[in-house]
């Protein structure tokens, strides 16, 4: 089978959705198909804890139907699997032979959780990055009495929420000296280990599991297997959930001529590769960032959605460059956290706290410019932070009172 799309999306996730809708809503009359791996129509990954927590039901997370697709006049090719690109040529092949051909292409392929563990151990664990994920732990929770949520991620708090809210306790275990040690400072990392006492939650931090041992000599508690860790210490698990971040899906992409690192698929900050008329969106790219003056990658989906659009847009013709202030707000455990903007320079960040009401700001500089924020229980500082690192406000004078809580920063 060959035929020839003017618009060809590799990825059904958000970002390929809206970037379609987006080319369909601007031209009624060109063809347009979707090319995805999974054999559900679009979901909200967003939603996947809501559904583990009890808060809403599965056929809540369905954003879309067959119909929707049949009627915008999308072709949507699930479970398939894209082996190659010509950018010559302009095609694409497909695992089961079948070539389509194409006018413009976006890749949006999302990423998948990185591996962790030994393959005799995977029915031990559970991931939340699909809805195939989601349904496992599901099924499987009412069995579940001994679980061991592993790293210092947005994730594995959904992961260790969604064991909490259960009725089932888990143990947190991280690499680090304490939590989200790539976004807080020790103060930080207190509060939220403070948190986790408050629950009955228990954490271990600075140490990793070595091996599994499925066969413990340890039989007074109600687990299959045993996690050993560096530390020589022993955690009776009878299921582990896995929160230690995603690989982007490059593996055609990198073999195809396009320029690609180990962050995602290298774009400008018009969301072109450097091939012609290919263009990338979502979890999957490393776009040029030109708040920050870097390319970046960003994985959540607000940022899939606004660069689907985007996409959609330029390549159709309307060009723009791709600018947003990148940020991931969760509420979790009590806690309302927020990441906003860029958050890698840690040299010079200022933090304020206030331990009474449970309130942490980590601020962030390029120089003299606000570049990022984390915020714990702040989040009415959320948009005002936004505009001003969007609009690289020199905060020169204000950077001595940033510590003080009782200054307000809605007055810079």
């Amino acid at each position: 089978m060959h035929a020839h799309y003017d618009y060809l999306i590799i990825g059904g996730g958000v970002a390929g959705v809206t970037a379609a809708e987006t080319i369909r809503e601007h031209n009624s009359d060109v063809h347009i198909a979707i090319i995805e791996r999974e054999p559900h129509v679009l979901y909200s990954r967003v939603l996947l804890p809501s559904y583990l927590k009890g808060r809403i039901t599965r056929s809540k997370l369905f954003l879309r139907t067959a119909d929707d697709f049949t009627k915008k006049k999308i072709d949507i090719h699930h479970q398939e699997t894209v082996i190659s690109i010509d950018s010559q040529h302009k095609e694409i092949k497909r695992e089961n032979g079948k070539v389509f051909t194409y006018g413009k292409l976006l890749l949006s392929t999302g990423g998948r959780v990185r591996e962790w563990g030994k393959q005799e151990d995977q029915h031990l664990m559970y991931r939340l990055q699909t809805l195939d994920d989601a349904d496992r732990l599901f099924a499987a929770l009412s069995a579940i009495k001994n679980p061991l949520v592993i790293g210092s991620s947005f994730i594995s708090l959904e992961l260790a929420e969604i064991f909490f809210l259960n009725h089932i306790i888990p143990t947190v275990l991280v690499r680090d000296s304490y939590f989200f040690g790539h976004l807080l400072d020790e103060q930080g990392g207190q509060l939220i280990h403070e948190n986790f006492l408050r629950l009955g939650i228990k954490a271990d931090y600075g140490d990793t599991v070595t091996h599994i041992d499925q066969s413990p000599a340890d039989t007074t508690h109600s687990a299959s297997a045993e996690a050993v860790t560096t530390a020589g210490k022993k955690f009776p698990v009878d299921a582990i959930g896995v929160g230690v971040g995603i690989d982007r899906n490059l593996e055609y992409a990198s073999r195809s001529g396009i320029t690609c690192t180990e962050h995602g698929i290298q774009t400008n900050e018009f969301l072109e590769t450097n091939q012609p008329d290919i263009f990338s969106a979502g979890d999957v790219t490393e776009y040029f960032d030109t708040i920050s003056g870097r390319h970046r990658s960003v994985g959540n989906w607000t940022n899939a959605v606004l660069q689907g659009k985007r996409a959609g847009l330029n390549m159709i013709g309307q060009r723009g460059a791709f600018i947003s202030v990148p940020s991931y707000s969760i509420t979790n455990l009590g806690f309302q956290i927020t990441a906003l903007g860029d958050t890698s320079n840690h040299e010079g960040a200022i933090v304020r706290i206030d331990k009474e009401h449970k309130q942490y700001a980590r601020f962030f500089f390029k120089g003299d410019v606000l570049a990022g924020a984390v915020l714990i229980n702040r989040f009415k500082d959320k948009a005002h932070l936004a505009g001003l690192i969007e609009k690289q406000v020199n905060v020169a004078q204000w950077k001595a009172r940033l510590a003080d809580n009782s200054f307000d920063i809605h007055s810079i």
